[in-house]
């Protein structure tokens, strides 16, 4: 029974997982960490998704986030917007 929770559990895991990456290369610039979001849009255009939320940083002090979803070259991207720059950037495989 152990073995099969283990094996459920390890295919459940691997199915939706995203690296976190520092910069995401478009046709002639980079996206990067600190890049405006003016910027992220100017080099990658407009997202296919927008998701608002709070993320709550080190301190634990409440930040208001926007995830902008991207497809790059069939790779998925989700940029995540703190304060106008950009604070991650995550590739979803």
């Amino acid at each position: 029974m152990k073995k099969l929770f283990l094996a459920c559990l390890l295919c459940v895991s691997t199915l939706a997982t995203a690296t976190e990456v520092r910069s995401i290369r478009t046709s002639n610039d980079f996206v990067e960490i600190g890049n405006s979001q003016a910027q992220v849009q100017s080099k990658l255009g407009h997202p296919s998704n927008v998701h608002h939320y709070v993320l709550r940083d080190r301190q634990d002090r409440p930040r208001a986030a926007t995830d902008l979803s991207y497809k790059v070259d069939n790779e998925n991207y989700i940029v995540t917007i703190v304060n106008g720059s950009v604070y991650k950037i995550e590739w979803v495989r």
